[in-house]
């Protein structure tokens, strides 16, 4: 089974790689505002700029003007790394920054070929990812964007050693060939192939929500997101989805 990605725009909460905890580096020309077209460093310097590194952050804590204020707020934090530095490489300006945790990355549940319902497991459990939500020191509500992106990978041709090179008429697959299944005797079939259902990001989807402070009435409570799955109809109507049923179930 692939791994699980679940990519928002800014922040990576599951992936493969922790960019979430390294710098971003751009180049950086003359204008306030002004960027070039370089991504490597020797050619930014040809073209004129400044290669510079860029903080990456969860959120900026403004109202912590000093760097004793941002020690005391990381001192109380447990789920990110909070530091006191520039945001920026070309800057002497300093803030209390607070980093994304790292991300997370590991296998996706085990169930049966085009199966939309319980993982194979011992108990069965519906098949899900359990996303921690982030936490912003500030207190501040935040407008979220969650990116979720479902790929599949299939067996129709070699994934290692296909590239960019292999498309148009180089493709190793192609949309209902004519093949000869006797050989000399030219019995030709059409297969009913659509390359399309091949490997590839199979859904993309992106929601938006919004994550509040608690009210006085929540502190100290745990709370449960409760929601459902499946649709309308029997086992037999919704194969091979399941019934409605409640995650967490």
């Amino acid at each position: 089974m692939p791994p699980i990605w679940v990519t928002p725009p800014t922040v990576e909460m599951s992936s493969g790689t922790p960019s979430t905890l390294t710098r971003k580096y751009r180049c950086v020309l003359a204008g306030a505002r002004d960027y070039g077209k370089s991504i490597h460093e020797e050619s930014c310097k040809a073209e004129g700029g400044k290669w510079v590194s860029f903080e990456s952050y969860l959120e900026v804590l403004e109202k912590e003007d000093t760097e004793e204020k941002c020690k005391a707020v990381a001192a109380k934090n447990e789920v990110n790394d909070v530091v006191w530095k520039p945001l920026r490489s070309d800057s002497d300006e300093s803030k209390c920054i607070v980093k994304a945790s790292r991300p997370y990355c590991g296998r996706a549940a085990t169930t049966r070929n085009n199966h939309l319902g319980n993982a194979q497991s011992n108990p069965l459990y519906s098949t899900r990812f359990n996303l921690r939500l982030p936490h912003f020191p500030s207190g501040d509500t935040k407008r979220c964007v969650l990116r979720v992106r479902y790929n599949i990978t299939t067996g129709d041709y070699d994934p290692k050693n296909t590239f960019a090179d292999s498309n148009g008429d180089q493709s190793p697959v192609k949309n209902d060939p004519t093949v000869n299944i006797l050989g000399e005797d030219k019995l030709e079939l059409t297969l009913a192939i659509n390359t399309a259902q091949f490997g590839r990001t199979f859904q993309d989807r992106s929601h938006i929500f919004k994550v509040v402070p608690r009210t006085e009435a929540m502190a100290g409570k745990f709370l449960h997101n409760l929601n459902v799955r499946g649709q309308r109809g029997n086992i037999v109507q919704n194969y091979p989805s399941v019934e409605y049923d409640f995650v967490p179930d």
